[in-house]
């Protein structure tokens, strides 16, 4: 488990739920020297700006949140699942059939690419309530509401957008998908 650092609170890493925008966000706001260092120093293999990068491994993190306040961003789990599957790319890189790679995140069987770690290994897949200390819950759409509770007054600009389309599931996989997630999806429907 990862919290990045924004002053005196903390973000819990949870992919797949604008993670890339708060990167962002966090260094504009609270490393600024830090973010000039990437701009300056940095030539990103893919010839953007790095205010379209992944930063989140450039972020100041910590791994235990003792006695500090966290946000964290909660997506809806099925929604979530879909945005990992498009943005891993599993289907496309030949990782099997949805219903294959679903019963992979499951079973926690195959390798993914051929290398020893399965779908459920996967950080994008991972379970959203599994964070700790003194939570406060900010759904996808209150992005906003995060960040002021951060402190971050930069604006939030919304990079690293998935280009792949979204799977289609059937009624059939989403029960599975809301079975597998249950804990995340009561996290979900507290939240509504």
């Amino acid at each position: 488990m990862n919290y990045f650092i924004c002053g005196e609170k903390l973000l819990a890493f949870n992919p797949k739920c604008a993670t890339s925008t708060f990167s962002l966000a966090i260094l504009r706001q609270y490393y600024p020297e830090l973010l000039q260092d990437l701009e300056d120093n940095t030539h990103w293999a893919n010839g953007k700006k790095t205010e379209e990068q992944m930063l989140h491994r450039h972020v100041p993190k910590r791994v235990n949140p003792y006695k500090k306040k966290v946000a964290q961003i909660i997506r809806e789990p099925v929604d979530r699942f879909r945005s990992a599957v498009a943005f891993t790319n599993l289907v496309g890189r030949d990782c099997g059939t949805l219903e294959e790679i679903i019963n992979d995140l499951i079973n926690e069987t195959n390798e993914l690419d051929g290398i020893p770690n399965t779908v459920a290994m996967n950080f994008h897949f991972r379970h959203q309530n599994h964070f700790k200390g003194d939570i406060t819950y900010f759904r996808m759409d209150q992005l906003q509401e995060c960040a002021d509770f951060l402190g971050i007054k930069v604006p939030l600009t919304r990079i690293n957008e998935n280009t792949n389309p979204k799977p289609v599931l059937t009624s059939e996989q989403e029960y599975i998908i809301r079975d597998f997630y249950a804990d995340d999806v009561k996290l979900w429907e507290s939240l509504q």
